[in-house]
C-alpha cells in the first residue's frame, strides 16, 4: 500500500471513531481535535498496540486528528488548522471548498489525519497549547486547547465477556444471541462528566468494514453538554446478523473531552451555535469469526462424503 493510501484510511478511521456528540442531529456547525491511541484486545486479557484489520493495512497506534462537521455546507475557504508550535496543515478540499468526506452513511465533513508509531513522535511534530481552526470567513477564529505532550487517554474499552476467544480471534455463534460486555461501567471520566457544561465523554460500540466504514448503526451513549446517559456497557448480537463463515471488525471507542469552546461565530457554511471539542479518545478493536461455516459448505461436505461411500461401494462390486 503507498504512503497517501495508507494516510488516508488512518484519517477515515481516526474520524470515524472520533465524529463529535450528536453532529448528524443539529445542522450546527462543530469542530473537533482530539488524539487517539488505537489497540487490539487479544484475548480476555491481552492487547496489541495498534491494529491489523481486514483490509491488511497496519494502523498505527497513536494519531491527530481534527473534523469539520458543517451538516454538508460549503465554508468559502477551505479550512486551516494551525499548530501550537506554529505550523499547519490546510484542509483537502472539493470544488468551491466542499466538504471532502461523504460517504453513504451520511456523513459530509471536512476532515485531516495523521498517524505517528509512537507518542514522542505525535509530541515533535505539533507541541502543546492552543490548536486555531480557520472556517471560510468566520467573524471570529475558533481556539481548542489540547495537551499533545502529556495527554491523558481513557482507560481502554475492555472485552468481559461474550463470544469465546481462539488465538487472537473471538468466536460467536452467528444462529444465537450473543452480548458482548465491556468494562465502561468502571470508566470514571464518564460518570465525572454528568451535569458538565466544560467536559463531556462519550462511548461508542459498532461493527466496521474492511475500510473501516460504519456497516450497522452504532450503539452510543453521551454525559455531558446537555446529555446524562448511563454508560453503556454491552453491545447485543442478535441472530442473523451475523454471516457464518465470515470475519468481521468490531470497534469499542471511548472518548472523554476536557475542552469544549462554545463562542458564536458566524461565516459562509457555519450555522446555528458552533461547539469546539478537544479531547482524547481510545479504541479497542477486536475481530470477530461467526461459527459455524456456512450451512451450504457442511451440505456440500456431506454430498461429498455420500458420493465416496457410493463409489467405494460400487468399485467393491
Amino acid at each position: 500500500m503507498n504512503t497517501k493510501a495508507y494516510l488516508t484510511i488512518c484519517a477515515l478511521l481516526a474520524y470515524f471513531q472520533g465524529l463529535p456528540f450528536s453532529a448528524r442531529a443539529s445542522s450546527a456547525t462543530t469542530y473537533n481535535i482530539h488524539e487517539q491511541e488505537s489497540l487490539q484486545q487479544t484475548g480476555s486479557a491481552s492487547f496489541s498496540n495498534g491494529y491489523t484489520p481486514l483490509g491488511g493495512f497496519y494502523v498505527s497506534q497513536f494519531s491527530m486528528v481534527a473534523a469539520i462537521d458543517t451538516g454538508g455546507a460549503s465554508l468559502s475557504a477551505a479550512p486551516i488548522l494551525g499548530y501550537p508550535n506554529g505550523g499547519s496543515i490546510t484542509f483537502s478540499t472539493g470544488p468551491s471548498s466542499a466538504p471532502n468526506w461523504a460517504t453513504g452513511n451520511g456523513y459530509h465533513i471536512y476532515h485531516w489525519g495523521a498517524p505517528f508509531a509512537t507518542q514522542a513522535a505525535l509530541n515533535t511534530q505539533y507541541g502543546t497549547g492552543n490548536f486555531s481552526l480557520t472556517l471560510g470567513n468566520a467573524t471570529v477564529t475558533p481556539t481548542l486547547s489540547l495537551n499533545t505532550v502529556n495527554p491523558v487517554y481513557p482507560s481502554s474499552p475492555t472485552l468481559t465477556s461474550g463470544g469465546t476467544w481462539s488465538g487472537t480471534n473471538l468466536l460467536i455463534d452467528p444462529t444465537a444471541t450473543t452480548v458482548l460486555t465491556f468494562n465502561t461501567s468502571s470508566f470514571t471520566a464518564y460518570s465525572a462528566a454528568t451535569g458538565s457544561s466544560t467536559s463531556a465523554a462519550q462511548i461508542k460500540f459498532e461493527f466496521v468494514d474492511s475500510n473501516l466504514e460504519p456497516i450497522s448503526a452504532p450503539s452510543v451513549s453521551q454525559n455531558g453538554l446537555g446529555k446524562s446517559d448511563p454508560a453503556l456497557t454491552s453491545f447485543t448480537i442478535a441472530p442473523g446478523t451475523l454471516v457464518p463463515g465470515q470475519t468481521y471488525n468490531f470497534q469499542a471507542n471511548y472518548t472523554a473531552y476536557d475542552t469544549v469552546n462554545n463562542a458564536s461565530f458566524t461565516g459562509t457554511g457555519i450555522s446555528g451555535n458552533p461547539v469546539g471539542l478537544a479531547g482524547e479518545l481510545t479504541t479497542t478493536f477486536i475481530t470477530i469469526q461467526a461459527v459455524p461455516e456456512p450451512a451450504s459448505a457442511v451440505l456440500l461436505l456431506g454430498s461429498g462424503l455420500i458420493f465416496l461411500l457410493k463409489r467405494r461401494r460400487h468399485l467393491a462390486h
